[in-house]
């Protein structure tokens, strides 16, 4: 059974052992220095203690197995503000043993009821990641068609969208 919770800051090693596992193959594709494979706990509980974000921790059958967190104020690489009923999905991790599962797709829709004056969400991905673009688009994203290539021309994201009804 999948549930998702407040991280707390003793989420923060575990979640920070995974996110490196989870994504050091990116980091290996692209050689990205903002790849979170480079970043450790101390990134986790910062964003904790900061109104912006809402961190959640993945738990499979009661085991942590991964981390989820949006942007609810401030700006993202594609929009420079995002508005009082915009959330930006900033990162989803998988402990890499779990992948596949259809995990992640479950913590999405589950933290997503969690913001309920949220009416868009948004997420950005390396485009050609086609397990990402199955994830977000089983999880309700549409792909708007933006693009952005980063700096070290190796990656460039795809941005999704997902809509709904706000919730009264």
């Amino acid at each position: 059974m999948i549930t998702v919770t407040p991280t707390t800051a003793d989420d923060a090693e575990i979640l920070a052992g995974i996110q490196k596992e989870a994504f050091r193959p990116l980091y290996e594709r692209y050689h990205d220095e903002r790849n979170p494979h480079l970043r450790g706990a101390e990134d986790i509980t910062r964003r904790l203690n900061r109104a912006e974000y809402r961190y959640f921790t993945i738990r499979e059958d009661g085991k942590i197995v991964g981390g989820i967190y949006y942007v609810c104020t401030g700006s993202t690489p594609f929009l420079p503000v995002l508005a009082a009923d915009e959330c930006y999905l900033g990162r989803i991790y998988i402990a890499p043993e779990r992948q596949g599962n259809h995990i992640a797709r479950e913590a999405i829709r589950m933290t997503v009821d969690k913001f309920p004056a949220a009416r868009r969400f948004y997420v950005d991905f390396p485009m050609d990641l086609e397990k990402n673009r199955r994830c977000y688009a089983s999880a309700g994203f549409r792909d708007t068609g933006r693009r952005m290539e980063i700096e070290n021309g190796k990656l460039t994201l795809a941005f999704y969208c997902m809509e709904r009804e706000v919730q009264k």
